[in-house]
C-alpha cells in the first residue's frame, strides 16, 4: 500500500496472493496466480505500456524450461544460495499449503540441467529447496552421483520414512556433500500424524532412524508442531522428553497455523474455530484458531515451556558438543552453534518475551 501511494506499480504472487486473489488486489496492481514464470514477460510487458492486467495466470511449469536466476544482479550475496531440482509434492498433509501452490505431481528438472545450475554458483554450500529430496530416491541418487564432483556441501529437506532406512540412499548423499536434513516429525503422537494425514511418519520410528543418519555423519534438524486436536497438555513435556533424548542438532517447535487455502483452514473455518483472519498474525507464533483439547492459552505457554528448555544454554552447549563428537569436527559442526544462536535469537523475540496477550487474538 505504502508503494501504491508512492505511484510505484505493485505486483503480488505466492502463497498467499495464489490463495486469496481477490483480497490480494486490494493491496496491487496485479496478482499473479500460481507460479510466475510463463506469464512474467507479459506482465513486464503489460508494466511497461501501463496497461496492468489485475489478474495473470500461471500454470505449473514444466520443469525442462526452468530459467537459470540472474543471481549476479543480487546486491549483496548471501553466504548460501537456494537451487530446486523439483517443484510439487505428491503427499496431502492437512496443513500443508505446498501443493496448493505448487501441486501434488512432482515435477523433476533433467539433471544435467541441475548440475549445470550448481556450477554457475559460487557458493560452496547449497539448500535444495524442494519439498522433499527423498520423494523420487531413484532420480535423487542420479543426481547425488552427478554432483558429486563439484564438491559442494548441501542441506535438504527430507522423509525419515526414506532416510532411516535405506541406508544406500545416506551414503549416495553424504558422499555428494550433504551435511544435514531437515525432516518434518510433526508430532511424537501417531493419531496427530493421523490426523494430519501425514501417513510417511511413523513415531516409533524416529529414534532409531535418528541414529541411522547420525551414524554417517549428517545432521537431522527436525520440525514440531503443536496444536493437533489429537494434541493435550501433555503433548509438551512428551515431546520435549523424546526429542531431548534423540540429541538431534537443533528443532523447531510451531504452533499449527492454518494457512488459507489449506485443507486445514477449510476444515477450520467450517467448524467456526478461526479466531483471527489478521494474516499478520499467521507467524506459527500465534494462536488464531480454537485448539480442541487445550485453550489457546495452554498451547501458547506449552510451545513456550518446549523452547525455554530446548534452547537453554545448557541444553545448547551440550548438544553442540554432542554434535562435534558425531561430526569429527567437520565444517558443517562449527554451524551448529551459528543455528542453535539464531533459533534461540528468532525464539526469544517471538516466545520468551512475549506477551501471551500479543499473541492470542480473543486476548487482545
Amino acid at each position: 500500500d505504502e508503494f501504491r501511494r508512492r505511484n510505484v506499480k505493485v505486483v503480488m504472487g505466492g502463497y498467499h496472493p495464489t490463495a486469496m486473489p481477490e483480497e490480494a488486489k486490494e493491496h496491487a496492481d496485479a496478482v499473479v496466480i500460481s507460479e510466475a514464470e510463463e506469464v512474467w514477460a507479459d506482465v513486464v510487458r503489460d508494466a511497461e505500456r501501463d496497461e496492468l492486467k489485475p489478474f495473470y495466470y500461471g500454470t505449473h511449469v514444466n520443469m525442462e524450461n526452468m530459467p537459470f536466476p540472474r543471481r549476479e544482479l543480487m546486491r549483496f550475496q548471501p553466504l548460501t544460495q537456494g537451487i530446486q531440482t523439483a517443484r510439487g509434492c505428491p503427499n496431502a498433509c492437512e496443513f500443508c499449503s505446498t501443493t496448493v501452490f505448487l501441486g501434488r505431481a512432482l515435477r523433476r528438472r533433467p539433471i544435467p540441467h541441475v548440475v549445470e545450475e550448481l556450477k554457475r554458483i559460487p557458493n560452496r554450500i547449497i539448500i535444495f529447496r524442494d519439498a522433499s529430496l527423498t520423494l523420487n530416491p531413484n532420480y535423487s541418487m542420479e543426481l547425488f552421483r552427478a554432483i558429486a564432483p563439484l564438491k559442494k556441501k548441501w542441506i535438504a529437506n527430507g522423509n525419515i520414512n526414506l532416510l532411516g532406512k535405506n541406508e544406500k540412499f545416506l551414503r549416495a548423499a553424504k558422499k555428494s556433500g550433504a551435511i544435514s536434513w531437515f525432516v518434518g516429525f510433526e508430532s511424537i503422537n501417531p493419531d496427530s500424524l493421523k490426523e494430519a494425514h501425514k501417513v510417511s511418519n511413523k513415531a516409533e520410528d524416529y529414534e532409531k532412524a535418528i541414529k541411522t543418519v547420525r551414524k554417517y555423519g549428517m545432521g537431522i534438524v527436525g520440525g514440531f508442531i503443536f496444536g493437533f486436536d489429537n494434541d493435550t497438555p501433555d503433548i509438551f513435556d512428551a515431546t520435549l522428553d523424546a526429542v531431548m533424548s534423540w540429541e538431534i542438532d537443533a528443532a523447531e517447535f510451531n504452533i499449527l497455523t492454518p494457512y488459507p487455502g489449506t485443507p486445514l483452514y477449510d476444515r477450520l473455518d467450517k467448524e467456526g474455530r478461526i479466531l483471527s483472519k489478521d494474516w499478520t498474525k499467521y507467524t506459527q507464533a500465534h494462536v488464531v484458531y480454537q485448539p480442541k483439547n487445550m485453550t489457546p492459552r495452554e498451547l501458547f505457554e506449552g510451545t513456550r515451556k518446549v523452547l525455554k528448555r530446548f534452547y537453554s544454554p545448557k541444553e545448547m552447549v551440550k548438544r553442540m558438543y554432542g554434535s562435534l563428537m558425531v561430526h569429527k569436527f567437520a565444517p558443517y559442526a562449527f554451524s551448529l552453534p551459528g543455528i542453535n544462536i539464531a533459533m534461540h535469537r528468532y525464539y526469544k523475540r517471538e516466545f520468551f518475551d512475549a506477551r501471551v496477550e500479543d499473541r492470542i487474538p480473543i486476548l487482545t
